[in-house]
Order: C-alpha cells, then sequence, then structure tokens
C-alpha cells in the first residue's frame, strides 16, 4: 500500500480530470504532489511546474526513484484529432514516448495512463471487455492505442510497472467556460444560456456516461494499492441514447430544449458501453453517482 509521503506526478494536472483528481488526493492526505501542466492549475494545493510533459530535459530533472505518474496530459479531442493527425501523434504519441523514455531506469510505483474506453474498442454491440480486441476506428482511439502498446513494451523491456485505465465519458465540468469537449456539460451550457444544441446524426447513439468523481474516486484506489500491469475499465456499465439524454435533462432543467441535427459523421460509433465487472473486482469499485443524480449537480440552484 502506497505510503501518502510518495511523490505524485501528474502530467495534465490543471485540466478537468487532473484538477479532480489533485483535489481527491489532497483531501485524502497526499501532500507531495506535483503538477506538469501548460496552464496553472486554479487549486494552488499542488506543486506545479509550467511545462510540457514530452520535455526530454524537465522530464530528466524530474522524474526520481518511488515516484507514481499519472499520465492525463492530451491536446485533442476526437474531432480535432480527425483534423489534424500529424499533430495528434507529434504532440501525444511522440509526447508520451518520450516522457516512457525518461522514467527508464527509474523504480516507479506506477505509471498510470488515462486512455479512451470510449474510441480504442471501435464499432462493438455488446458492453466491451478488457479482454475483447481492440479495434479503434478513429485516429484518437488509435493514438490512445498506440500509447498503450508503448506502455506495455516498456513494460516487458524495462520493467515499468503500470495501470492502464479506458475510461468511457466522465462529466462534471463547471458549466461556464467549459472545454469543448463532454456530450453532458456541452449540452448542460447551451440549455441554460438557451441555445441551440447540436447533434451529429439521429440521436439514437449510445454511450457511457460516469460522474468525474467517481473516476477520481477509481484513480485514488489505483494510486493506493495497485493492481499492476493491468487494463481497467472505468465507467458506469449502462448505456443511454443521445435522446433519451435529452429528456432526462428537459425533466431536471425544466427548459425547453432547441435541438438542431446535424448529419453524421463517419468516425462516431453507434454504440460504446464498458463492463466494468474488472474494476469491481480488483478494486471494489463501482460508481456511485447515477447519471440522474450527476445531472442534477450540474444545475446551479
Amino acid at each position: 500500500m502506497l505510503n501518502t509521503k510518495n511523490r505524485i506526478i501528474i502530467t495534465g494536472g490543471a485540466g478537468f480530470i487532473g484538477s479532480h483528481l489533485t483535489a481527491a488526493l489532497r483531501k485524502n492526505g497526499y501532500k507531495n504532489l506535483l503538477v506538469i501542466d501548460k496552464n496553472r492549475p486554479t487549486d494552488h494545493g499542488a506543486r506545479f511546474i509550467k511545462g510540457d510533459f514530452s520535455n526530454s530535459r524537465l522530464l530528466h530533472q524530474i522524474i526520481k526513484n518511488g515516484d507514481i505518474i499519472v499520465h492525463l496530459a492530451c491536446s485533442t479531442i476526437p474531432s480535432t484529432s480527425e483534423q489534424n493527425k500529424e499533430k495528434d501523434i507529434m504532440e501525444n504519441v511522440i509526447g508520451a514516448v518520450r516522457l516512457l523514455e525518461n522514467c527508464r531506469g527509474k523504480k516507479l510505483k506506477n505509471f498510470i495512463f488515462l486512455s479512451s474506453g470510449g474510441t480504442v474498442y471501435g464499432n462493438i454491440s455488446q458492453p466491451a471487455k478488457e479482454t475483447d480486441a481492440a479495434k479503434p476506428s478513429n485516429a484518437h482511439g488509435l493514438m490512445k492505442y498506440l500509447i498503450e502498446k508503448y506502455i506495455e513494451i516498456h513494460h516487458r523491456l524495462y520493467g515499468l510497472n503500470y495501470t492502464i485505465v479506458r475510461a468511457s465519458n466522465p462529466y462534471g465540468r463547471e458549466v461556464v467556460g467549459a472545454r469543448k469537449q463532454g456530450v453532458i456539460d456541452i449540452f448542460f451550457k447551451k440549455v441554460l444560456a438557451d441555445e441551440p444544441i447540436e447533434i451529429w446524426g439521429d440521436g439514437r447513439v449510445i454511450r457511457d456516461y460516469f460522474h468525474i468523481d467517481d473516476l477520481a474516486a477509481l484513480l485514488l484506489k489505483i494510486i493506493k494499492k495497485p493492481a499492476l500491469n493491468q487494463t481497467i475499465n472505468a465507467g458506469s456499465g449502462q448505456g443511454i441514447s443521445l435522446n433519451q439524454l435529452l429528456k432526462l435533462i428537459n425533466k431536471i432543467t425544466g427548459k425547453k430544449l432547441k435541438v438542431k441535427y446535424l448529419p453524421e459523421r463517419n468516425f462516431d460509433l453507434s454504440y460504446n458501453v464498458l463492463n466494468i465487472s474488472r474494476a469491481e473486482k480488483l478494486y471494489g469499485w463501482r460508481p456511485k453517482i447515477s447519471l440522474k443524480n450527476g445531472l442534477k449537480k450540474l444545475v446551479k440552484p
């Protein structure tokens, strides 16, 4: 079990997931936290270094024996991965390889990578298990899967301890000023501003959504007592269509929704839900916040 004095390095720690994880760690007594990000976090409870996670000179100076690295930084989302594949590879894949190379020879407690359960499995017809073949059908999924493979290579050749977390669709961003990512958070921002919601396709695509607090809770368990060298799904284990989601938002907010349906995009999947039984078996983890209660948390009193 990890001592709370062990240092935890979080790349992309100023972002949505990173800021929630940092807050959860501090709440649970972890004080030796280091955030590497291009942007300064709003929460100053961790030591902050402004920089790029792929900066080899910076990484060489920072990474020490006994560290835990939580690699969250990612410069793209699925749509921007498609728009600029070269940028996606250069910044994320090559950046991750540089990070991994700087871990060689360092006796890390764990290297935790946040992958994408929403894109690495590709087209599926039932909740995906970690043992199912990964068949990315878009650039973002391929990028995440390539990083997973490089992590596994560093484990086999250099003894790197790792945990890969394939997360579905976490939500719970602050509505004001939120990054344009995450269907639920974008929908709420539009609804509360009385702006039209744009949906690619007919709204029947099915996704797996879970609250950011539940993802932070799982990452905390992995940091505290890791089941090393595992790939773990993180999601709700349940699917809901965009049209059903809109009805639920309408019921919770009481607002009439303005919905604009656009032509479907060829890189969007029709169905994506994750089987989370491995996370429950290894960590006793299941999401505690239902979708309905999670959506209510987004509505300001």
